[in-house]
């Protein structure tokens, strides 16, 4: 084999792993698409996927409740709820009268 013809043949080889690669490409694109789709009708169920690290948040028992409106609760956590706030600042309770009842 002459030096033309060895690049005349690598040349060929060069076309069929271009095609190969084209076709590669596609497949794993389709294929991405379809595990969109998958994905994109999971987040439609409503259905929340589960947390990557494992964790899950966990909801705290309320501690204390307004009198005025038993729906507004405060688990104990964070910064002070304005309802509650606002109750002290009236002077008339303290954050012990806010206490929900613990049925054990």
């Amino acid at each position: 084999m002459n030096f033309d013809e060895l690049l005349a043949i690598k040349a060929k080889v060069e076309a069929a792993i271009d095609a190969r690669i084209g076709e590669e490409r596609r497949r794993l694109e389709a294929s991405l698409k379809r595990l969109d789709k998958i994905s994109a009708s999971v987040k439609a169920d409503g259905r929340t996927p589960k947390p990557r690290n494992g964790v899950t948040k966990r909801t705290l028992a309320p501690k204390y409740r307004n009198p005025a409106n038993p729906k507004e609760t405060w688990a104990g956590r964070g910064n002070r709820p304005r309802w509650l706030v606002a109750a002290l600042k009236g002077g008339k309770k303290k954050l012990a009268d806010f206490t929900v009842a613990r049925h054990q």
